[in-house]
């Protein structure tokens, strides 16, 4: 079994906070257009649905976990199918990440331009957030651990602000009536939150590098924190907005802060969540960039460095793409989020039927002596 340094390890709580930031952002951000556009005031309904079939598939991912033994995972799946099948699944599964890692930039540059940086080319943009992501993945899973620490402390801290402040602005009757267009449209938003709550996955690929053992309850508290934090803005915005108002909203979470005040002299206070989101995306860009690294661990000589360039490179091409944004939505709610389940779900199946061959064969084997 692969030896990880210590001082390149992590706990299962700093693994809990790690998915408050980096899968945080997209359950807080990312999704919150989507479901309220299909699934519109009763989108939390949607969020609660998707919480049950997840807490279901959490001992699955802990059966790979528990029969991988801490490995890292395409090195023992070299050892059950071999290695050139296994380079091919994690090329294919890195190219995946780093999809996932520029639609995170380039919702970022997009904000960015709507918000406080309208002028500055997004060219410019990139290159400053893939180098700054760039520079913190080449470090260890601890330093980027222990940064998350001190971000996401202000991130709370401003999240509990806003949901505070903006009780004055709240009218929870627009939440009624409920399943007011039946329950079709309830259960076609759930792929939406799937889509962020299946990226739980992420902490398979990065087994080898957590050294307290992994249970059932750390999963389960991941799953209801994200799910805590799509709920938020999610009712936040349908009770301040209204469900019509908020479904167009390109950026929900965002324009809530715009009705923060305190008195009458203390208003405008949104640059705050210039700090949330991009502290959001450091984090979750970075930790993207972090886990294809780890796919050298298949290829040691060749790869670290060249695959985190590359990956950083590639990121960074595919955000400044040239299609509209109006393409870009229609993109990511018709392929990226729904793929996103199915790819780290349907990955989860094989990875578990590959280990249940490997018992079984094992068994057979043992009968056999």
């Amino acid at each position: 079994m692969l030896v990880i340094k210590q001082s390149d390890s992590i706990t299962a709580v700093h693994m809990i906070l790690l998915a408050m930031t980096a899968i945080g952002l997209k359950n807080h951000v990312f999704v919150i257009s989507p479901l309220i556009d299909t699934s519109g005031r009763d989108a939390w309904l949607t969020v609660l649905l998707t919480l049950f079939p997840t807490i279901l598939w959490i001992p699955l991912i802990l059966y790979i976990h528990k029969k991988a033994n801490k490995q890292p995972l395409f090195l023992w799946l070299s050892n059950l199918i071999g290695p050139t099948l296994s380079k091919v699944l994690a090329f294919l599964l890195m190219c995946y990440l780093i999809i996932l890692s520029s639609v995170s930039l380039r919702e970022t540059i997009t904000w960015t331009n709507i918000t406080f940086l309208p002028t500055t080319p997004p060219i410019v943009l990139v290159i400053v957030f893939v180098f700054i992501c760039w520079m913190l993945a080449g470090n260890n899973l601890r330093t980027i651990s222990m940064l998350n620490v001190f971000l996401l402390f202000f991130i709370t801290i401003f999240g509990l602000f806003v949901a505070i402040a903006n009780i004055q602005h709240k009218q929870p009757s627009l939440l009624l009536p409920i399943l007011e267009h039946g329950y079709s449209r309830v259960f076609d938003g759930m792929i939406y939150q799937a889509s962020g709550m299946s990226e739980i996955f992420f902490f398979l690929l990065l087994q080898h590098k957590i050294e307290t053992p992994i249970r059932f309850r750390h999963y389960l508290i991941i799953t209801l924190i994200l799910t805590v934090l799509t709920l938020g803005p999610l009712i936040g915005a349908i009770i301040e907005f209204g469900p019509t108002e908020a479904s167009i909203q390109r950026f929900p979470p965002y324009e809530e802060w715009g009705l923060v005040s305190i008195g009458r002299y203390i208003e405008h206070v949104d640059f705050l969540s210039i700090y949330q989101w991009l502290s959001g995306v450091f984090i979750r860009i970075s930790l993207l960039l972090f886990i294809i690294k780890e796919f050298s661990i298949l290829n040691p000589k060749h790869w670290e460095s060249r695959s985190l360039l590359f990956s950083s490179a590639v990121t960074g091409l595919l955000t400044l793409i040239p299609i509209t944004d109006h393409q870009f939505i229609a993109l990511l709610r018709t392929f990226i989020l729904p793929s996103t389940f199915w790819l780290f779900f349907s990955f989860s199946i094989f990875l578990s039927l590959a280990a249940l061959i490997q018992v079984i064969g094992k068994r057979r084997s043992t009968n056999a002596v």
